[in-house]
């Protein structure tokens, strides 16, 4: 699972960081200072669990969970505030706990436990994705998925053989697909089973080829030592 950590204390960011870091289970830990940045890293990477500041610059904690949680309905709030006042206001996002500082390590550790065993009943990733072209269902089992990429509003499948249209955000797909798939960059997921080849383009970003086609898929920076560590793994 991934941790996203919002504290405009760089101090707290760090300590909490620290804590989170020592779980098995998590895997990505991303920081951010205030609600707009929190924003904008979870509108680009997947997001489990958030450790929200309330009393921030720029956009208050509260403000800025109730726009993550409309990026990913999935994602667990654990709010960390000074202030016991925020509490009531808290709940219009339904935050799976709220802690007062000082932080009660102890509390937000068994906090973290208790999300992963949450997180863990639910249903496990799909193996088909049903797709409409005019009168048609096609029904395209993930493993023939080469990556899959954001254009305009709408996603567009891409296999060996088509390419298939769909009307989703590239976010919900995100929480959906199994470990095999990695976001890569804004606009790409791609299956990792089926690169053939990574391109330094010399411009801090990649391109993804893949196996039986000529098409490619784009990479940040940011995400090819992610990537790098998913494909050692297999």
């Amino acid at each position: 699972m991934n941790v996203l950590i919002c504290d405009d204390d760089k101090y707290t960011r760090k300590m909490l960081e620290k804590i989170v870091s020592k779980k098995s289970f998590i895997e990505e830990i991303y920081l951010a200072e205030d609600g707009l940045a929190s924003i904008e890293i979870a509108k680009n990477n997947p997001v489990d669990i958030v450790l929200m500041d309330i009393d921030m610059p720029k956009l208050n904690g509260i403000e800025a969970a109730k726009t993550i949680s409309n990026i990913s309905s999935k994602i667990k709030f654990i709010f960390i505030t000074a202030y016991m006042d925020y509490a009531i206001e808290s709940f219009s996002v339904h935050p799976y706990d709220y802690l007062l500082k000082p932080i009660d390590i102890s509390k937000l550790e068994e906090s973290l436990d208790d999300i992963k065993k949450c997180i863990n009943q639910l249903p496990s990733s799909i193996d088909k994705i049903a797709v409409k072209n005019k009168n048609n269902m096609f029904f395209i089992s993930i493993n023939e998925i080469l990556f899959i990429e954001k254009m305009n509003n709408q996603l567009l499948l891409h296999t060996t053989c088509e390419t298939y249209t769909l009307n989703k955000k590239l976010v919900e797909l995100e929480n959906i697909l199994n470990k095999n798939f990695c976001r890569v960059h804004r606009s790409f997921i791609v299956n990792i089973k089926n690169i053939s080849t990574i391109k330094d383009l010399g411009n801090r970003s990649y391109e993804i080829g893949f196996e039986g086609t000529s098409r490619t898929a784009l990479m940040s920076r940011y995400k090819f030592e992610e990537l790098k560590k998913k494909i050692v793994a297999f």
